[in-house]
């Protein structure tokens, strides 16, 4: 690629934050030869350069201006001992290195007397419209406040320059110092692009489009429906069947009319199944993958979809299938009535980053006017993830952790409220089985409450304050009711910590509800195991975060709260599950 020399001039700077620079020329070794008669002689210490990213490899001749006995310097000349600082503060891009595992590249390299600046690499580092701020400016730091891609960054480069000539003894080597500037261009949009769709009339469905790049500043787009007597759309890609039928889908850059997408929309009517709890993305849209916990059962759920104008009647009943019933067999076929769910051996915590394909088909039930025959089976990739309960890690008391990972009855006892026992009912091992006797307000109240930071395991994960602050978690459990609740029940999880900013002392758990992670599900009237997916009731997501507030180092404790059941009913729990998200 061309390399374009660029003009230097004077200025001054101000310096925040040293970063990990490049070699000097004094690593290729001693030269006998490189000496010199007299000094060099910079009468202009300062230097500065602009550019942008994104233009290629730009050359800084970091000697320019630089004399010996009053001519321009030449010659061997060694610059060396880089040291770099950035305002504001700011992660630089590194290039994965070819054939050297866990290398890097640096955009910065130093070529003779030149500093080569490779500006593609800042390509997704700066921009004029990002205001994220996920990361702080070293690798694993937390936010800090500052934009993760800013517009512009400023480099102060100091360095040492070497022409070879003899200092005499306390002398150093003369120094000076660039101030660089690498500017964000304005990212156009450059295309449009657009998922098609199938809708099922009489629900609503809601179209993936997006520009490209994903950095353009402007994202906006408008919709329109060639045939909107099948369907319309609003501005948010929210779409309203009408008819059955086919057309198509016109997605338009608003920044740039000239870019635009078409792909077809299809709403149809017929009996179908649905997995109902799959992945969903970033954008809210569901995926075809689902995750799944190490060392507990994988769970589908299906649930029948009637075609438009029809009802559901009756029982149903389907088939599941592993796609390596080797490593990760079908355990259970369950059936809620309309629903369904497909249990399968998620295997220990070598399986994790392992995959299988679980499918699902029909095998009876009324499909109304579709043709039994004709109904379609569906599948999901399963993925499994690290569940922390498997591989907690080591306690730093010499006793260890006296926490119940596998909810089979070990470690410190359960309390206050329920009787608890520890039972063969279980889908691995034991099962806790809970005995409600709803003398909390109404309600029965279990936890293992050892106000020990090194042997709760919660406390040693959640409660490290700054260090567990941002860290992100889901959580699951397996649950069996012992018998058919007459009305709605529910099971809640919480995550509470004993202390927080601005928290009150002494004693009481239900004052320090207010900065807990709580998360309410209602249960299936059913006595059937069933899997129970927490998900957050301040969010309505299943992934949670250690909140801003718990900044103190704490006890922190797991509250399993069992909500609607009458004085005297069991319900069995095993299999908990504690994933990070990463």
């Amino acid at each position: 690629m061309k390399k374009n020399l660029l003009q230097i001039s004077a200025l001054a700077a101000s310096v925040t934050i040293a970063l990990t620079g490049c070699g000097g020329g004094t690593d290729e070794g001693f030269d006998p030869n490189f000496s010199a008669d007299a000094p060099l002689e910079i009468s202009m210490p300062m230097l500065t350069a602009e550019m942008t990213e994104e233009s290629g490899e730009q050359t800084i001749d970091l000697v320019a201006g630089v004399t010996v006995d009053g001519e321009p310097a030449q010659g061997n000349i060694v610059i060396s001992d880089l040291q770099f600082t950035t305002s504001p503060l700011y992660r630089t891009p590194q290039a994965p290195s070819i054939g050297q595992p866990n290398q890097t590249i640096s955009p910065f390299t130093v070529d003779g007397r030149n500093l080569v600046v490779d500006t593609d690499l800042f390509a997704d580092r700066l921009s004029t419209c990002d205001t994220s701020d996920n990361f702080g400016s070293t690798p694993g730091s937390e936010p800090d406040g500052l934009l993760d891609n800013p517009p512009s960054v400023t480099y102060t480069i100091d360095f040492a320059i070497d022409n070879g000539f003899n200092l005499q003894p306390g002398e150093v080597l003369p120094r000076r110092t660039l101030e660089l500037t690498v500017n964000a261009i304005f990212d156009d949009v450059e295309s449009v692009t657009a998922e098609p769709i199938r809708v099922s009339l009489g629900k609503e469905g809601s179209l993936f489009a997006t520009v490209l790049p994903q950095k353009a500043c402007d994202q906006r787009l408008s919709y329109s429906v060639a045939d909107e007597s099948i369907a319309t759309i609003d501005e948010n890609g929210n779409i309203t069947t009408l008819a059955i039928g086919e057309t198509t889908v016109t997605v338009t850059s608003l920044s740039n009319p000239e870019l635009s997408t078409t792909v077809a929309l299809e709403v149809f009517s017929e009996f179908t199944l649905n997995l109902t709890n799959k992945d969903i993305d970033e954008n809210g849209l569901t995926t075809d993958i689902k995750t799944t916990p190490s060392c507990v059962s994988a769970g589908l759920y299906v649930e029948p979809q009637p075609a438009s104008g029809e009802t559901l009647t009756g029982e149903y009943t389907y088939e599941w299938a592993s796609s390596n019933e080797i490593d990760f067999p079908l355990a259970e076929t369950i059936h809620y009535g309309e629903d369904g769910l497909g249990r399968f051996s998620a295997g220990d915590i070598n399986n994790v980053g392992s995959r299988f394909e679980a499918s699902v088909s029909y095998l009876s039930g009324d499909t109304g006017s579709f043709p039994s025959d004709e109904v379609e089976s569906k599948s999901s990739t399963v993925i499994v993830e690290k569940n922390l309960m498997c591989d907690p890690g080591t306690s730093a008391h010499p006793a260890g952790f006296n926490t119940d990972f596998n909810l089979d009855g070990e470690g410190a006892p359960w309390k206050p409220d329920g009787l608890v026992t520890a039972v063969d009912d279980s889908l691995s091992g034991k099962a806790l089985e809970v005995t409600m006797t709803n003398v909390n307000n109404g309600f029965t109240r279990i936890l293992q409450q050892v106000f020990n930071k090194q042997r709760n395991w919660h406390s040693s994960t959640y409660g490290l304050g700054g260090a567990s602050v941002g860290k992100t978690y889901k959580f699951a459990m397996w649950v069996k009711l012992q018998e058919v609740p007459e009305t709605e029940v529910q099971l809640r999880h919480i995550v509470l910590p004993f202390a927080y900013q601005d928290g009150p002392t002494g004693p009481g758990f239900d004052r320090r509800l207010e900065a807990a992670g709580i998360f309410t599900s209602t249960l299936r009237p059913t006595t059937e195991w069933q899997l129970v997916e927490f998900v957050d009731d301040a969010t309505g997501s299943q992934e949670w975060s250690v909140p801003e507030n718990w900044t103190v180092v704490t006890d922190v404790f797991i509250f399993y709260e069992f909500l609607g059941f009458p004085v005297g009913a069991k319900v069995l729990i095993d299999e908990y599950s504690s994933v990070e998200v990463q």
